[in-house]
């Protein structure tokens, strides 16, 4: 949706003369089928295709509304890939290749280090081998572990909602340490603290 809302303020600028087009279709950038994801469950997933699409067709009526002519993507041919897994044990090439992507944004769990079940440990144990200290991380750290081997030599930009219990203690020192100095990884922005809500 924002993407949309963002290439909607784009199209307003550059067709500031209120012309309507023959085929809106042919102004429009942004598709379902650019996105992918990896969701744990099964009915999140499903759910996420869905609202892909109700998404999209809100923006094109939106779009409908400014250039003058109704445009609706019917049949639904295209969709966003979301692939039903464990994000930390599926291969993400095999999600979306990485000369094919520019950002990866995502919500991963946050799960401290004492609540986590034999799975999530697990995960930690493959994630963090051969990393002191790994066993004392929170879940979400695995994410940027893996994000941070992912994007190697490529310009992908990557963004979590996290914890910030990963900016206080003996996890700093652990998991920034290996980013900034094995991984070369730089902070562009970030947040203080605030209460996460969400639109579900």
């Amino acid at each position: 949706r924002e993407l949309r809302l963002l290439e909607f303020e784009v199209l307003k600028a550059l067709n500031k003369s209120g012309q309507t087009f023959l085929d809106v279709s042919q102004i429009l950038w942004i598709d379902v089928d650019q996105f992918s994801g990896i969701e744990y469950e099964e009915f999140p997933a499903r759910i996420a295709e869905v609202a892909m699409w109700l998404i999209d067709h809100q923006m094109n009526m939106l779009v409908s509304s400014e250039f003058g002519q109704y445009f609706v993507r019917l049949p639904l041919k295209k969709s966003a890939k979301i692939v039903h897994g464990n994000a930390l044990t599926v291969d993400w090439e095999n999600v979306v290749p990485k000369n094919q992507l520019s950002y990866i944004i995502g919500n991963p769990p946050f799960i401290g280090k004492q609540v986590q079940n034999a799975e999530q440990k697990a995960d930690m144990e493959r994630i963090f081998a051969g990393v002191t200290g790994g066993g004392t991380l929170d879940y979400v750290t695995a994410w940027y572990l893996k994000a941070a081997q992912y994007i190697q030599n490529t310009n992908i930009k990557v963004a979590f909602v996290s914890t910030n219990s990963i900016t206080q203690g003996e996890q700093v020192g652990i998991i920034w340490g290996l980013l900034f100095n094995k991984y070369k990884i730089k902070i562009h922005f970030a947040h203080r603290t605030f209460k996460w809500g969400n639109e579900a």
